[in-house]
């Protein structure tokens, strides 16, 4: 019997598999086949994604990138298979629960003490059409057309209209709700950001219902609209497991279910869908089935979208901060006064930071061409507590675009 069995090979199951070697627990891990190793994100999304967003600033030749994709994606898996395949277990095929301690893969049957569900989620359908796709499908294509109509302007779809302006295409960006990135917050930095796309040429409404469009106007139209589980014959019904309303998988704090053996991290919880998060569950898992209890805490992960330019956030921010009447200060300010922004071609950047009422920084949001690095920065900042006077300790090379945050901070001093 083993110690941990492990449904699903993405970030959260890989994850979960390294933990929990390094606390000498026997190990199986499964996949439905090898292609899936990796889950969506090294396969289908964010790593080919950003791939081909990068390699799309310079590199207009869509055959030549998506070579160079296939190259980055078996890169990063094949070391990653190989390392794992010589530590634990590793089983391909369809997975499904005979009962709360046995697995059956395909016609092997595997029992386990524990067991943690991480398979995932997969794009909502799409009604199909001749000229309809779901995102990740995109990746597989070996040519494009002019005329392009995404559909659904949250993460995926700003990051796929961003890849797509940059290669050149007509863009058509259509949201249902009354803006881009509806749950992202920090409404004003959302309104610039889609002041600078529509002035790099795409042509975003909000408000818009595809079923208000004629879709046969475009030559191919990409659904961006969301997330479903990844459950379908793994027969938790079977075993009476708790599901939410939308079939997520239904976990506690603590990533429990209402099974006291099984666990399930990442995508298939309906959190927060992504891969660093997953990875974080992972973690927690591997410590609450082994020593501690520990509670998930989110309130100073980050989040980033990989539009160009990309906007970021952590920790309170301006909505949270007024609902739980907290007293706070804000400093804000594009980047155009700091020369780094010329050096670095990045004069679109702007930046707010919450303050609380002992200059605590508690909050951030930034637009910038490397948001995505620099509000890591602020994530430290907030976890250790750090304020205004602790900053102004700091010195930062000169010119980079990192500088602009204790620039900025002394100037508020």
């Amino acid at each position: 019997m083993y110690d941990l069995a492990i449904i699903g090979a993405g970030p959260a199951g890989i994850a979960c598999a390294k933990q929990a070697l390094k606390k000498k627990l026997k190990v199986i891990l499964l996949e439905k086949n090898q292609d899936f190793f990796g889950g969506t994100c090294l396969n289908f999304g964010c790593i080919p994604l950003k791939t081909l967003l990068n390699l799309s600033k310079k590199e207009k030749n869509w055959q030549k990138i998506l070579e160079i994709k296939n190259e980055v994606v078996e890169k990063i898996k094949r070391p990653l298979l190989d390392y794992l395949t010589k530590l634990i277990d590793i089983r391909w095929g369809g997975v499904c629960f005979l009962d709360r301690n046995t697995l059956k893969v395909d016609k092997e049957i595997i029992k386990a003490k524990n067991i943690v569900i991480a398979c995932g989620s997969l794009a909502k359908g799409v009604e199909k059409r001749s000229n309809t796709i779901i995102a990740e499908e995109l990746l597989k294509r070996k040519d494009l057309p002019n005329k392009i109509l995404i559909v659904g302007a949250g993460f995926i779809g700003l990051e796929f209209a961003s890849l797509l302006n940059n290669l050149g295409k007509e863009v058509y960006l259509i949201e249902k709700e009354e803006q881009i990135l509806p749950f992202f917050g920090e409404r004003d930095l959302v309104k610039r950001l889609r002041i600078i796309l529509e002035g790099k040429g795409m042509k975003i409404q909000t408000n818009k219902d595809l079923f208000s469009l004629d879709l046969d106007e475009f030559e191919l139209v990409i659904f961006c609209g969301g997330r479903k589980p990844n459950i379908g014959g793994l027969g938790v019904e079977r075993i009476g497991l708790s599901l939410t309303g939308e079939g997520f998988v239904l976990t506690d704090g603590f990533l429990r279910t209402n099974l006291e053996n099984i666990y399930a991290c990442g995508d298939i919880t309906g959190k927060k869908m992504l891969a660093y998060t997953a990875e974080y569950q992972a973690s927690l898992v591997v410590k609450n089935i082994t020593e501690e209890q520990v509670e998930e805490d989110y309130s100073i992960f980050p989040e980033c979208v990989f539009s160009l330019p990309q906007i970021a956030k952590v920790g309170i921010l301006e909505e949270e901060i007024k609902k739980k009447n907290i007293s706070y200060r804000l400093i804000k300010s594009n980047f155009l006064k700091f020369s780094a922004s010329f050096f670095y071609q990045d004069q679109d950047g702007f930046i707010k930071v919450y303050l609380d009422e002992n200059d605590c920084i508690i909050g951030a949001s930034i637009i910038s061409h490397y948001a995505c690095e620099l509000i890591n920065i602020f994530s430290l900042i907030i976890k250790n507590h750090l304020t205004l006077k602790d900053l102004a300790k700091s010195t930062f090379i000169h010119p980079t675009v990192s500088e602009i945050i204790p620039l900025l901070l002394k100037e508020n001093l």
